[in-house]
């Protein structure tokens, strides 16, 4: 009896050790669940075209889960902010902009672009919540045409110049292609259609694109090609996708002001399911697809404590789970998975391949290619090389400061653009001061080596003939005219004329060479203090060009320079 009370008496005591660590457990549970803490608020930043989508999710991981972390109640508050500005607010000092609304402890930008300009203000690796292709919107008639032709990324830049190509399809009456590429802070779905563009005139597969293949020849014909036709669409062609895109759904024509705008297939969804984009379907371009991922990204800043920091991360977790897959799925955008909303308009096609994203410095190559396009032209560059062109300024000469702008700016210039280089200084071909270093000819693969060759070749030598040598240059120019485009004489110098010519006489050789029919401007870069500025801008006025002054080459002025004179 002793032995069976004994072992009675540690029954009881083991079982009531149990009970008193599961009632401390219980005790400790409802302590956290009565978030004895207080309540946090967890701001998430999100672009416009995936916040509401996450507004619902956030509610409902708030209503169903009751979320508590370190006895805090979690609420959440999504803030739709277009990428662009996030970004930049993330990385700038002092750090966040309040004008976009509160700092975020969670940020789901447009796509993992913006993580990487980012990078040093996030915590820990992003991963994508969905994906959506980029696309292009256009009218059920143009899209059935351009399906048929098969048209790629690689077509579009000629459709969008040639102003027969689409009647060549069948479409009476289209002439060229109208595409917009607005640029504004909502205007995403831009940039990844140029590189999509710019890696199939390249021939670079599916990438990413390298900065070389982005600055090539190549890629800026292409992207120029949209650019200045997108340019010429007026203001209807933007400035954000939304606004484009409603210019192209109250025309959507042979007549509208456009005719494709480049946005995501979710957009695109959303915009046909709202009846805000009646008549437009999805086309996509033949080739490697470039997407939108909205990656779900942690933020490391002073703002977010390790409350905020674990919250955004358990965030982030329920927002890739099947029941927020399948809403998310729901609104237009693709999850691995999960099933999409089909429609005639928006048939969710099978993407073949995609475009892997290129590097945030080369799609910046990209957008300051679509910014500042340069025009098909023809120009005979007439340089200076008399021995003030050998004047140091900073790390090296004004003339090899020129040649390396000028050799640039060529880099850039479409492969229609005319190009010749002209030297002088004096006696440089015998007694002619001058010398025809480069005819005139169109930018091949040869004429592009000739004229960086004759740049970054020339020397300095003695005298100074800018007003015998300019009057040479000008009536080949005239004769030699190129119709169809901006024909000129671009000066750089940095001398007075030391000939016997006078500014009157050269007024007067000008003057008798010009011809209305052949108009060719005079463009001036003077360089420094000692040229003859009064005479060259008389030039400049009287034909139609400008004169513009440059303090010294050492600097972003003389590129600046070039660019305006030449584009």
């Amino acid at each position: 009896m002793i032995a069976v009370a004994v072992a009675l008496a540690l029954v009881l005591a083991t079982v009531g050790r149990f009970r008193l660590r599961e009632r401390i457990d219980e005790q400790a549970t409802e302590a956290a669940q009565t978030c004895v803490e207080g309540d946090a608020l967890l701001d998430v930043a999100a672009d416009p075209a995936v916040a509401p989508t996450l507004t619902t999710l956030a509610a409902r991981w708030v209503t169903d889960t009751r979320p508590v972390v370190r006895d805090h109640c979690i609420d959440v508050r999504v803030t739709p902010v277009a990428t662009t500005p996030a970004t930049t607010a993330l990385t700038a000092d002092p750090r966040w902009d309040p004008t976009l609304g509160p700092p975020p402890a969670l940020w789901v930008p447009f796509s993992s672009d913006a993580t990487a300009r980012a990078a040093q203000a996030l915590d820990g690796q992003t991963r994508s919540l969905a994906t959506s292709p980029v696309v292009l919107a256009v009218p059920a008639e143009l899209e059935r045409a351009l399906s048929t032709a098969g048209t790629g990324w690689r077509q579009l830049p000629s459709l969008q110049s040639d102003g027969s190509t689409l009647a060549g399809l069948g479409l009476d009456g289209w002439a060229g292609l109208r595409l917009a590429l607005p640029t504004d802070t909502d205007a995403d779905a831009t940039t990844p259609a140029l590189e999509a563009v710019a890696a199939a005139a390249t021939d670079a597969g599916t990438g990413p694109l390298t900065a070389e293949q982005a600055a090539s020849p190549a890629a800026t014909s292409a992207v120029g090609a949209l650019a200045l036709g997108a340019d010429a669409l007026g203001d209807g062609a933007g400035p954000t996708t939304a606004a484009a895109l409603t210019t192209l759904a109250d025309g959507p024509g042979a007549d509208g002001a456009v005719h494709a705008v480049p946005i995501t297939e979710q957009q695109l969804h959303t915009a046909v399911a709202s009846g805000g984009a009646a008549g437009l379907v999805e086309f996509v371009p033949a080739g490697p697809t470039p997407t939108a991922d909205f990656p779900a990204a942690v933020v490391d800043a002073p703002w977010v404590d390790e409350t905020l920091s674990r919250a955004a991360a358990e965030l982030a977790g329920h927002l890739r789970e099947p029941d927020a897959a399948r809403v998310l799925a729901d609104a237009g955008f693709r999850v691995d998975g999960q099933p999409v909303p089909r429609t005639d308009a928006v048939p969710f096609p099978r993407i073949e391949q995609t475009l892997n994203r290129a590097a945030p410095a080369v799609a910046d190559i990209l957008l300051d290619h679509r910014r500042a396009p340069v025009a098909p032209r023809a120009t005979t560059i007439l340089l200076d090389t008399s021995t003030s062109m050998g004047t140091v300024e900073g790390d090296d000469t004004r003339l090899a400061h020129i040649a390396t702008a000028l050799d640039q700016h060529v880099s850039r210039s479409p492969d229609a653009s005319t190009l010749a280089v002209w030297v002088f200084a004096r006696d440089l071909d015998g007694t002619t001061p001058y010398r025809a270093t480069v005819a005139r000819g169109t930018l091949t693969a040869d004429q592009r080596t000739a004229l960086t060759a004759a740049l970054t070749g020339a020397d300095t030598t003695d005298g100074s003939a800018v007003y015998r040598s300019l009057a040479a240059a000008y009536v080949d120019a005239v004769r030699n005219h190129t119709p169809g485009r901006p024909n000129s004489v671009l000066l750089i110098t940095d001398s007075a004329n030391d000939d016997d010519t006078s500014r009157q006489r050269i007024l007067d050789l000008v003057a008798a060479a010009g011809d209305p029919d052949r108009p060719v401007r005079i463009d001036v870069v003077a360089v420094g203090d000692d040229t003859n500025r009064n005479t060259l801008q008389t030039l400049a006025d009287r034909t139609g060009g400008a004169l513009v002054p440059v303090a010294t080459t050492d600097g972003p002025d003389l590129a600046a320079a070039i660019r305006k004179l030449m584009s």
